[in-house]
């Protein structure tokens, strides 16, 4: 993992994410279809400009440097743009107040722009231990045990298991930048695996369990 994935971004990190947020939708609001690609390339020519005009502080040239070459090196697949968001929205104070499933799933689609593999297994495969290899980073998790763990308004109400190939150290920062509460579990069948722990104080998850299992009752 890299710096972005492995401080918490302060002060100045979330300008820098808010501004290529607001220059991206600027330039839609502008009428310019932008594909995927359109995007990534606006994204870094926005930042190579950003940096011949010494429009931020010198501490955040390290930042704008890893972003060039993340994008050099991956292209459209570095997913710049929402590299932005989640910086923002962990910087902000905003992606605490998300729902788990939303935060789960920003922690995944973090993963995947650092070059992670994201496998939704089926009960078979899950059984039997499938993986794609024990040295490459990846994560799994049983598509039928995902989907029931979570209520309609994203809420955790069943513990949930992930597994973890490949070297998992980096992870377990981004867990606590996206607020996901997780207990280690000691290796299995080559796996590092975690457990994804429902928010029982929340009174929103408590009325979401009375209206997962009991619908007929959660008007009374």
């Amino acid at each position: 993992m890299t710096e972005l994935t492995t401080k918490r971004p302060d002060t100045e990190l979330a300008h820098l994410a808010w501004c290529i947020i607001v220059a991206v939708k600027l330039a839609r609001k502008e009428g310019r279809s932008l594909t995927s690609l359109q995007t990534h390339m606006f994204i870094m020519q926005w930042l190579s400009t950003a940096q011949k005009r010494k429009v931020f502080p010198k501490s955040l040239a390290p930042d704008i440097i890893w972003l060039q070459g993340q994008g050099k090196l991956k292209g459209p697949s570095a997913r710049l743009y929402s590299k932005g968001e989640y910086i923002w929205l962990a910087s902000s104070g905003e992606l605490a107040s998300q729902s788990t499933l939303f935060r789960f799933t920003c922690m995944i689609d973090t993963l995947r722009s650092m070059g992670w593999q994201d496998h939704l297994l089926s009960d078979t495969e899950w059984q039997d231990g499938w993986k794609c290899g024990t040295d490459v980073s990846a994560v799994y998790t049983q598509k039928s045990r995902l989907h029931s763990s979570f209520t309609e308004s994203g809420n955790l109400i069943l513990p949930l298991e992930v597994r973890v190939t490949g070297v998992p150290d980096g992870i377990f920062p981004l867990l606590e930048q996206c607020g996901l509460k997780t207990e280690k579990l000691p290796v299995s069948m080559g796996y590092t695996v975690l457990i994804l722990q429902p928010e029982i104080d929340s009174s929103s998850v408590k009325q979401d369990i009375v209206e997962y299992y009991w619908p007929e009752n959660s008007g009374q």
